[in-house]
């Protein structure tokens, strides 16, 4: 005697599953756009953009040209810094960027004990 034994049937995949599938990669999508957002201003201060313009390297000094741009009523304080290729410090200073004006273009040189290879204006904040 032989029985016959049907292939059992595979139940498709539900469409709740891929929508939900969808779903989930939109909300990750959206939360690591939002997570680089954040990280790009992370440091800084709103309302307040400082920029290396130009800096002139001797192997005693950098001069460094920057602006600042802020709220018209702020103090603000920045450091200017020369740097050396391995990113040490070798000079810095700090600016005062005082209220009444809402873009400031200045220029600081820097003694250095060695030859520099860069310098920067950073960590701009309201006094």
């Amino acid at each position: 005697m032989t029985t016959s034994v049907s292939k059992p049937t595979v139940p498709a995949e539900p469409r709740k599953g891929r929508l939900g599938l969808v779903v989930i990669g939109v909300f990750v999508a959206l939360a690591a756009g939002g997570f680089g957002v954040i990280s790009m201003y992370a440091g800084q201060t709103p309302g307040i953009v400082a920029q290396t313009v130009t800096y002139d390297i001797t192997d005693t000094s950098v001069e460094i040209n920057y602006t600042v741009a802020k709220g018209e009523g702020d103090v603000v304080r920045c450091t200017v810094d020369a740097f050396d290729k391995e990113f040490a410090v070798l000079a810095e200073k700090e600016v005062v960027i005082p209220a009444g004006t809402s873009s400031v273009k200045g220029t600081e040189t820097l003694p250095t004990p060695r030859r520099a290879t860069g310098a920067r204006i950073h960590g701009c904040r309201t006094a």
